[in-house]
C-alpha cells in the first residue's frame, strides 16, 4: 500500500492526463496552484483536506477517486491508526474506509473531531448529499446559520453543495461515520 500522499499524486496525474489537462488548466479549474498541484502529484507534499476537496471539486469527480487503491472484489475495512487526512491543525482526523465506486456512488469514512475542533467544509458539486451518523460523542453540524447537535446514535442526512461546518464543543472526542453520495453528473 502506498503512502497516501503518493496515492493522491498517482491517482491526480492519472486523471489529469487523462483528461488531457495541462496543470495550468487544471490550477484554474481547482483554484490550487500551479506549484502545489506539481508537488502534489510527485508525491513531495501531503495535501489538506480542504485542499483535495478543491481538486476533486474542480474536476467534478468524488473526494475518495483521490484516495483510493487498486479494487478488490470484497473488501473489508477497520480504521488505521493513521488517518489518511488531517485538517483545523489536526483536530479533524479523516480516514477512509471505503473510495468512491462508480455502480453505488458512494464513498465513506470515519472522521474523528477533537475537542475544539471547527473544521469549516466547503461546498461540494451539486448533487452531492452526505449521511453522518455519530458513533460516539455529541456532534454539532453548522450548515448555513443553522446548528444541529446530534448525540450517539443520531444521523443527518443534507446536501452537500452549501458551505458545512463540522464542530465539537465537548472535552471528549467525536467520531462520525460519513457516507458522500454523489449524484450522477
Amino acid at each position: 500500500m502506498n503512502a497516501i500522499h503518493i496515492r493522491i499524486g498517482n491517482n491526480l496525474q492519472r486523471i489529469r492526463k487523462h483528461r488531457q489537462l495541462s496543470l495550468d488548466k487544471l490550477a484554474d479549474l481547482t483554484k490550487v496552484s500551479k506549484g502545489m498541484l506539481h508537488q502534489i502529484e510527485r508525491g513531495e507534499t501531503q495535501p489538506t483536506v480542504t485542499t483535495v476537496w478543491k481538486i476533486a471539486t474542480g474536476l467534478n469527480i468524488s473526494f475518495s477517486s483521490l484516495l483510493k487503491e487498486d479494487e478488490a472484489v470484497v473488501s473489508i475495512a477497520a480504521r488505521k491508526e493513521i488517518p489518511d487526512l488531517t485538517e483545523d491543525n489536526g483536530n479533524c482526523r479523516v480516514y477512509l474506509l471505503f473510495p468512491f465506486d462508480p455502480q453505488t456512488r458512494i464513498e465513506m469514512f470515519t472522521i474523528i473531531l477533537s475537542p475544539t475542533c471547527n473544521y469549516v467544509s466547503l461546498p461540494h458539486n451539486d448533487g452531492v448529499q452526505e449521511y453522518i451518523t455519530v458513533t460516539s460523542g455529541v456532534f454539532n453540524l453548522q450548515i448555513k446559520d443553522e446548528v444541529y447537535a446530534l448525540p450517539e446514535g443520531q444521523a443527518i442526512r443534507f446536501a452537500g453543495n452549501v458551505e458545512h461546518r463540522y464542530i465539537n464543543k465537548s472535552d471528549e472526542d467525536v467520531t462520525i461515520q460519513v457516507v458522500m453520495y454523489y449524484a450522477e453528473s
